[in-house]
């Protein structure tokens, strides 16, 4: 693999990592489309920029824990085994929100008029970002998939960076017809992510009772 290919490479893996992972209804994404319909479309634009800057800080805190896990393997069975009781935790807990079946769009009311700024605070908040790409790139690392160490950490987070940037705009530019759509990906959303974290906790049993 040339240098100028594995740079790419690891821009497309944050790209599509954080556009992925935020496509579904949440926090930000839901805070986007309260901008774009209460404030305009160039306001959640600048809602988009703002969340994008903490990116730059958890996913490098989060990249530099995964790649701590590999320098000691050990310390990924310990992982293993508190991250079973975790997926089978928020297994339940989705399943229960599926149950009740109300969507909701409701988010954080702070009274900051700055779109820039209010993004930035919603994104340095969220308690999902280091885990979600601490959990994603210790598997692909563990995988050889990829390296974390410069200059591919930098591209890596510039790549997630843009990433945000991008669905969170996306989400602007398309509020009306993404929020009469909503209802449905979200009612069926939260059964989907109770499947998948059962899923995982599964796996993750499945390689502590190989180790042990």
């Amino acid at each position: 693999m040339s240098e100028n290919f594995a740079l790419f490479y690891h821009f497309l893996i944050g790209f599509f990592m954080a556009f992925i992972g935020l496509m579904s209804p949440g926090l930000l994404t839901m805070s986007a489309l309260n901008i774009a319909i209460d404030r305009g479309s160039k306001e959640a634009g600048k809602f988009a920029i703002g969340a994008s800057l903490p990116i730059i800080i958890q996913a490098h805190i989060a990249l530099l824990g995964a790649h701590h896990i590999k320098m000691h393997p050990e310390i990924l069975d310990k992982f293993s085994v508190v991250a079973i009781f975790i997926f089978f935790i928020l297994s339940i807990v989705f399943f229960k929100q599926y149950r009740q079946r109300k969507l909701t769009t409701k988010t954080l009311r702070f009274s900051i008029r700055s779109s820039f700024w209010y993004g930035f605070f919603i994104s340095a908040i969220n308690p999902l970002a280091i885990p979600f790409y601490f959990t994603y790139s210790t598997l692909l690392e563990l995988q050889g998939w990829l390296q974390i160490k410069e200059p591919y950490i930098t591209i890596f987070v510039l790549g997630a960076v843009l990433g945000v940037v991008s669905i969170l705009t996306l989400y602007g530019k398309h509020a009306p017809t993404l929020l009469s759509r909503l209802q449905f990906v979200t009612k069926h959303f939260k059964l989907i992510l109770s499947i998948i974290m059962l899923g995982l906790a599964v796996i993750s049993l499945l390689h502590v009772l190989k180790v042990y």
